[in-house]
């Protein structure tokens, strides 16, 4: 979880030790390919929101850009 909040909160590059934690668990492949995921989903579900298509019953949470 605190790799998907670093992408989705933070826009920078992780520290050093959330890097680590993550190398516990997972290969570099692996975390390649669940970073492209995250960023996917992320990246469509911005898309569908700023065209207005999200679905109605879908709770809408804003989240404030980084500065």
């Amino acid at each position: 979880m605190a790799w998907a909040d670093n992408l989705l909160a933070s826009g920078s590059e992780p520290d050093s030790g959330l890097k680590a934690r993550l190398r516990l668990h997972f290969t570099d492949a692996e975390i390649m390919e669940l970073t492209y995921a995250m960023c996917s989903f992320i990246g469509y579900s911005k898309q569908l929101i700023m065209l207005g298509l999200e679905p109605e019953t879908m709770p809408v949470i804003g989240v404030p850009i980084p500065s």
